[in-house]
């Protein structure tokens, strides 16, 4: 028994030590800012500053503006650490500019995804793939994003519209008329259904319930607990993503097997819609180069990317969209007689919502308010001296741009946490519109598109039916996700035009 309690004093004394190495360990991990005369929040020990994110209370989006808020006013950059990593915060629309336009080619990857590439149907695409194949895809993929492409998309984006407001007229409505939506559901369905149309070459009808597989499966990439924790490692713990390979994989056997059937169909066929099947089917049967083929699952990556990020995006700023018009009657009323003036003349064709400016003004001022994706990453490839300061920006530092900050930053905008189309646009908040969709070279691809299908889908609404909000809501993002959505949805009520023309 005496040599027992040995042993175990033994044991206590070892584990003692360790906590001892391991505490100082991190504290110096954690003292790489501080060394560099960089601002940086407080720390937690083990978390460093993700804590609320890591244990689900605060989305990271609304973590990184918080980091962003910390820093005193003129600050061009602020120092945090996700665990014990350090990362560096850019607070200065000038200085963004230069890291993530000038410097291209020392910040030219992402650290979404990380180095890896392990997951192709997630990771060989644009949105997580490194120099030198992001470049040589980015030249590839253009051609499918052009502005004729999408003129012969109008009309197939138009019958998904249509699927949608068959959905609403259907729903029982009280006794004034007015029927409770909730807006994520609505234009997720659409959004899907404009998505499969476009790049899977299929039709579908996620209103209808015997029709819902296309959808069940995108919500399987994005929602829910576990995907929420993986995307979530994807962007911010890429370093483990070799961890969590086999759960990330399973959702795209659906997309697998949906995907080959329509490009044999297409290519048996000889048919074309232009869309992006088509182009897909020319790359796979051009000339391939070594650095990246586009064969198997390289090409099923090209179509399950452009699902995830036109999905999420556009019926993000779709059902944030209603959202501040149910909140701003005046600028429903406004958007409604722009919109009726030109369709009543010119129908919805490209040319047509060209014409309406309000409809972009509103649009600009949700996704500033509301970005689908509210971080932009970059990763130093190589040493950065930062002009006119003596930090050195290490090889793998990661790089992070707050957009909620910067587009809720007074000294950028004027009263910035108010929805208000009408601001005058000057030269301080000329990024608002764009940096929803990244900035640089590395910017969505799909941006034009992505409006494009954002817009049909406002106007549609807008033209068809008055909109409503009961109550606003004060808590309204879901912190277990790196997108902007909200915890519980976001509900409002419709209620039928009367002697419209639709």
């Amino acid at each position: 028994m005496f040599g027992c309690t040995i042993d175990l004093n033994k044991l206590i004394l070892i584990l003692i030590l360790i906590s001892i190495i391991i505490y100082f360990y991190l504290k110096y991990k954690l003292s790489y800012w501080s060394k560099r005369g960089v601002k940086c929040p407080p720390t937690n020990l083990i978390f460093g500053n993700f804590k609320d994110t890591i244990t689900f209370k605060k989305p990271p989006g609304i973590l990184l503006q918080d980091i962003y808020n910390y820093a005193d006013k003129d600050d061009k950059y602020i120092g945090f650490y996700i665990l014990s990593k350090p990362a560096l915060l850019l607070r200065d629309i000038d200085l963004i500019k230069q890291i993530m336009v000038s410097e291209f080619n020392t910040f030219p990857n992402r650290m979404f995804g990380g180095k890896y590439e392990k997951d192709t149907v997630g990771l060989c695409n644009l949105l997580g793939i490194n120099q030198p194949k992001w470049k040589y895809l980015r030249n590839k993929m253009t051609p499918s994003f052009t502005g004729g492409k999408m003129k012969t998309m109008v009309p197939l984006m138009l019958e998904c519209c249509n699927s949608m407001l068959a959905y609403i007229d259907d729903k029982p409505a009280n006794a004034d008329g007015w029927k409770d939506l909730e807006l994520k559901a609505l234009s997720s369905r659409y959004a899907t259904d404009v998505i499969s149309s476009v790049a899977f070459g299929i039709n579908t009808n996620s209103f209808h319930e015997n029709d819902v597989a296309f959808w069940e499966a995108g919500q399987k990439i994005l929602s829910g607990t576990k995907r929420g924790i993986i995307v979530l490692i994807y962007f911010l713990l890429p370093e483990i993503t070799p961890l969590i390979e086999p759960l990330a994989k399973k959702p795209a056997e659906f997309f697998r097997h949906v995907f080959w059937d329509s490009m044999n169909a297409r290519e048996i066929s000889g048919n074309k819609r232009g869309d992006l099947v088509d182009s897909l089917l020319a790359l796979k049967n051009g000339e391939q180069n070594p650095e990246f083929n586009f064969k198997g699952d390289n090409l099923l990556a090209q179509a399950v990317s452009f699902f995830v990020a036109g999905f999420e995006a556009s019926s993000t700023a779709i059902a944030f969209v209603i959202y501040e018009l149910a909140l701003h009657p005046e600028y429903e009323q406004r958007l409604y007689d722009e919109i009726k003036g030109i369709v009543d003349k010119d129908g919805i064709t490209m040319d047509s919502i060209k014409e309406m400016s309000f409809l972009d003004d509103v649009l600009e001022e949700s996704l500033r308010l509301y970005p689908p994706l509210p971080i932009v990453d970059r990763i130093a490839v190589k040493d950065y001296k930062l002009p006119g300061t003596d930090l050195i920006i290490e090889k793998g530092t990661p790089i992070y741009v707050s957009i909620n900050g910067v587009n809720r930053d007074s000294r950028y905008f004027s009263d910035p946490t108010t929805f208000n189309p009408l601001r005058e646009k000057g030269e301080n908040n000329k990024l608002s519109g764009s940096l929803a969709f990244g900035i640089g070279p590395r910017s969505c691809i799909g941006q034009r598109l992505g409006i494009l299908i954002t817009k049909i889908a406002v106007i549609q609404l807008v033209l068809n039916f008055k909109i409503f909000i009961k109550q606003e809501r004060e808590k309204l993002l879901n912190p277990i996700t790196i997108f902007t959505n909200a915890a519980d949805g976001v509900y409002v009520q419709f209620q039928k035009r009367i002697n419209n023309v639709n």
